[in-house]
């Protein structure tokens, strides 16, 4: 693996630096501190005048992640190059962050509560188009994933659906939308349910026992079983037992070829529909159900038809 080191920080472009390191294999999956107090030996020779420290630097690199709203990365002692570095990828030698507030805010003081956005912000520079966001909040189905106000847009991970550009452009807020106001309330309102509950609810003896269970009441009867009739077919009709069709159709019409079914049963497993004599697999169930069959042949009625 090869990597290219930068220094820039000094307003002075003179004692800038960048050098290449191409890191032995067994350098890969131990702490990129190793890597970083080579830079700060091969910068000190160059510049005797002017040393750096390595204690007193950090190693940077982008961050991709979509769970992160900055494009920066601080490496750890406990990261090592195999995990954190690009092959040929750019890697900063900086000096380390200023210490975050005691709220975890970097000190800009306001994190926008907008859908979609979440982003650290600076009021003296918030404006009406400073935010991107979406008007209403995330839905998730069926492992489907979309923003309700952009339900054309259907994804299956998280990291499309953070990806999703906003609908809506405005200034940022500190405020959470009136959506997410109301969400919030209910919320607190089923868990004080829930909490009432336990404190309503028996105690435990002074000696530690159990109280006895409530027996004032009749166990019900259970629900009758409702057989479940599927309306009669007309004369001549019949509805056909294969995986993918169960379709009507006309006995009289049934021929060799009248019928475009699966062979083998559906398969559904985390999530997964999967036709396994054809091979495919999806995520969708409009999808799975438009998957053409793999064999031909007549119509078979249902046992019961």
């Amino acid at each position: 693996m090869k990597v290219f080191l930068v220094y820039d920080v000094p307003a002075a472009i003179s004692l800038h630096h960048k050098l290449a390191i191409t890191l032995p294999s067994k350098w890969l999956d131990q702490s990129v501190d190793k890597v970083k107090v080579a830079f700060v030996n091969a910068y000190n020779k160059k510049f005797p005048d002017t040393p750096l420290v390595a204690d007193e630097l950090v190693l940077e690199v982008k961050d991709t992640s979509p769970f992160t709203h900055t494009d920066k990365r601080i490496l750890r002692s406990v990261d090592t190059p195999e995990r954190t570095f690009e092959d040929k990828g750019e890697v900063r030698v900086v000096p380390p962050p200023v210490e975050r507030a005691a709220d975890g805010s970097s000190g800009k003081g306001n994190r926008c509560k907008n859908y979609g956005c979440q982003c650290e912000f600076d009021e003296k520079n918030n404006h009406d188009h400073a935010c991107r966001h979406h008007k209403r909040p995330p839905m998730f189905h069926d492992t489907r994933k979309w923003w309700m106000c952009c339900e054309d847009q259907k994804v299956y991970s998280f990291d499309e659906l953070l990806n999703i550009p906003g609908c809506q452009i405005g200034p940022h807020s500190t405020k959470p939308p009136a959506e997410e106001v109301q969400r919030q309330a209910e919320v607190r309102e089923a868990t004080n349910k829930v909490l009432q509950m336990h404190v309503d609810s028996a105690k435990p003896a002074a000696d530690g026992r159990a109280p006895p269970p409530k027996q004032d009441f009749a166990p019900s009867a259970p629900p009758p079983q409702k057989k479940k009739v599927r309306p009669k077919l007309p004369e001549g009709q019949a509805r056909c037992k294969h995986y993918g069709c169960q379709n009507q159709y006309t006995v009289a019409d049934n021929h060799d070829r009248a019928c475009r079914y699966h062979v083998k049963a559906p398969l559904f497993h985390e999530g997964t529909k999967q036709w396994p004599c054809c091979g495919v697999k999806k995520w969708d169930f409009d999808e799975f159900l438009a998957v053409p069959g793999c064999a031909f042949g007549p119509h078979e009625p249902e046992d019961d038809e």
